[in-house]
């Protein structure tokens, strides 16, 4: 599993033989030789942080690591202060962990609708049916399908748009970071799309999906990680991330990746203990037991630290304190079992006056419900899962009592063999006191399957399959001879909740990209080259300097293929039934190839041609090969027009219905002619 490291933790260590401090300072902890004290003076900087020490005139001024903005403030407070703020983050997670489980709760029944386990049954008898209705699963998987076309095309998922007055140079910027970012997510970052489609499974099932997007040193590289939400925990009272006091991601850390985040000065080097066992959040470990999935029950493969990044606001003590006495954002990792805090660090630009909180995480939502936490499929379709289930399971035990019938037998009664079922076209003997066989042997009466609980069973998926998704009906509906303005109608109604929902992603998506975008910015060398298909790139530093706003490339208000593709014919049908040169045909082909997702429509079509002076019959000729023509001034306008005019009226020539195309462009080059001519005389 990825894990978090921190964007800004580049941290330049001050080597020094010289102890930093001759005394002890509020929530620091020093340790001076007492004979330095008269040779040395600490002055502390409140609002930064910044620790200067003067030494002695030989030694000079150093300064204290904690120099670095973004540095771990830990190393340098005492254990009474780190152990207060151990404890409040404990608090604070436990809080919100308590305040969700009942909504945890809702899920492990939920996970049991989707049908994913093969599980036989004895109850109500041995061999019922277990079948599950797949109407949440398949309406899962047909969002996951729909939104990740949407959402990351073959060509990549980002475009750009230029904020203000639009110059060259911004155009060169926009196209730079357009290239560059869509290659960085498609190639540099290819966890990108598996995360993003693990996300969208997540989604239409839970209602609430969380992304981290971060720096790995390790890797040297940004990171999107898509977090579980059993993994992420906030209070349900807020309404975003955005304005949420705190918020704790759980993190998974084995011993070893544990010991490099310690030598990378990532975190502190404290001694937290062995790893214990895994914990598994209610909601994985409900899913994990569907799927047939279990932890090793040995050591030490199930065994890992687990650590608490919480974000939130504190107000720290001296000399790390506000002046004003507010508080301000910071990410504090503490190691849960050891209650030993690993890191303290600022969150927020370094010179922002406002001390706003930096962004290191995006909540996707499938409907927004009553507080942070949205609602997916399990809340809106489980009750009508389960009616559909139970008429389904009904139905098929009822066919199977049918056609296998048991009953009852009189006691003298003996049939040969045994009592397995009587194969079609066996005959088997019966030993009988003479006793009438058909009063000796009463079958119980078994129904046939009911037709009133069929048709409610069909209700049932339909009214769910018409809350989560319309389309398909209206496709399979439709036929080939509807208007096209009124089958984008029809898709545009049966697509509103889908569209709604596209929507959100599409915001989510742009918030991701602009936390991508302040990494880029943050990180890049100041000129990187890179290589692509066929060419060589570069992209700068400072082409992320804000002046480019990044999108998502998918449409908020396109959400499927069939409404793009329906848009396109209804703009080449008013194009064909338009006067020629209202609309520029060869665009509004490209954009109708472009619909269909041909890749570069630009190789399909001719290019443009410029029309020359022609006497008329060559200008009829090269109309008919879909050449164009054009009236010039000083042409022989009344030839044009008479020879034209009887081309059009002769009946095999261009009145023949196979000339029907060419009319329109002889009429208009007529129209043409009469005008310069007009224009001529009265000249």
């Amino acid at each position: 599993m990825a894990v978090e490291k921190n964007p800004f933790e580049k941290i330049e260590k001050v080597n020094t033989d010289v102890k930093e401090m001759t005394q002890d300072l509020p929530g620091v902890d020093v340790n001076v030789n007492p004979e330095q004290e008269e040779d040395m003076a600490v002055d502390v900087d409140p609002s930064t942080g910044e620790i200067s020490v003067d030494l002695n005139e030989d030694s000079g001024t150093v300064l204290a690591s904690m120099k670095d903005f973004y540095g771990n403030l830990a190393e340098y407070m005492d254990e009474d202060t780190l152990t207060d703020l151990s404890t409040t983050v404990l608090d604070n997670f436990k809080a919100d962990q308590e305040s969700r489980q009942e909504w945890e709760q809702t899920f492990e029944r939920g996970f049991d609708l989707l049908g994913l386990k093969l599980q036989e049954t004895t109850e109500p008898f041995e061999g019922a049916c277990t079948a599950t209705h797949p109407l949440i699963i398949e309406n899962a998987v047909k969002f996951q399908s729909k939104a990740a076309q949407e959402l990351f095309p073959s060509k990549g998922p980002v475009k750009t748009q230029i904020l203000g007055d639009s110059t060259p140079e911004k155009e060169q910027q926009a196209k730079r970071v357009k290239d560059y970012m869509n290659y960085q997510l498609t190639e540099e970052m290819p966890e990108y799309f598996d995360e993003t489609e693990r996300l969208l499974f997540h989604l239409p099932l839970i209602g609430t999906a969380i992304k981290k997007v971060y720096y790995d040193e390790t890797l040297g590289r940004p990171i999107s990680e898509f977090i579980p939400i059993d993994q992420f925990h906030v209070s349900n009272l807020v309404p975003d991330l955005r304005r949420a006091d705190r918020y704790t991601h759980v993190i998974y850390r084995s011993s070893n990746d544990l010991k490099k985040d310690i030598n990378a000065a990532m975190y502190r080097d404290v001694e937290v203990g062995e790893p214990e066992q895994e914990e598994r959040g209610m909601i994985t470990a409900k899913a994990e037991q569907v799927m047939g999935l279990s932890a090793y029950d040995e050591q030490p493969y199930d065994t890992t630290h687990v650590l608490l990044e919480q974000h939130l606001y504190l107000d720290l003590p001296e000399p790390f304190n506000s002046p004003t006495g507010e508080a301000w954002p910071y990410i504090v990792t503490v190691d849960k079992t050891s209650k030993q805090i690993l890191s303290i660090r600022r969150n927020w630009n370094d010179g922002d006056p406002r001390y706003v909180k930096r962004e290191h995480f995006v909540s996707y939502k499938f409907v927004p419900g009553f507080g942070f936490y949205g609602l997916g499929l399990i809340h809106f379709l489980g009750n009508l899962t389960m009616s559909a289930t139970a008429a389904m399971r009904a139905l098929i035990d009822a066919g199977q009592f049918a056609n296998l019938p048991g009953g009852f037998k009189a006691r003298g009664v003996r049939v040969v063999g045994d009592n397995s079922p009587i194969m079609p076209g066996e005959f088997r003997d019966v030993e009988s006191t003479g006793i009438d066989l058909n009063k000796s042997i009463v079958p119980l009466p078994y129904k046939e399957p009911s037709q009133v609980l069929y048709q409610m069973l069909g209700f049932l998926a339909t009214a769910g399959q018409k809350f989560a998704d319309t389309t398909e009906q209206v496709v399979s509906d439709a036929t080939n001879y509807g208007p096209v303005g009124t089958t984008l109608a029809l898709l545009e109604a049966s697509g509103k909740f889908f569209s709604a929902i596209h929507k959100r992603l599409h915001k989510s998506q742009r918030d991701e990209f602009k936390i991508l975008a302040r990494i880029n910015n943050e990180f890049l060398p100041t000129a990187y080259p890179y290589d692509i298909i066929g060419q060589s790139a570069e992209v700068f530093k400072q082409d992320f300097d804000g002046r480019i706003d990044v999108l998502p490339v998918s449409d908020p208000n396109i959400p499927s293929n069939s409404h793009r593709l329906a848009q396109a014919q209804l703009m080449l049908q008013l194009a064909s039934q338009s006067p020629p040169g209202t609309f520029n045909m060869p665009e509004v082909n490209k954009a109708v190839l472009a619909a269909a997702n041909v890749d570069n429509p630009e190789r399909f079509m001719n290019a443009p041609q410029q029309a020359i002076q022609q006497d008329p019959l060559a200008d009829i000729m090269s109309a008919t090969r879909g050449q164009p023509i054009k009236a010039f001034p000083g042409q022989d306008h009344n030839a044009h027009i008479a020879v034209k005019t009887a081309y059009l009226q002769d009946p095999l020539n261009g009145a023949n219905p196979i000339m029907k195309q060419v009319e329109p462009i002889l009429m208009a080059n007529v129209r043409e002619h009469m005008v310069l001519r007009f224009q001529e005389q009265m000249g």
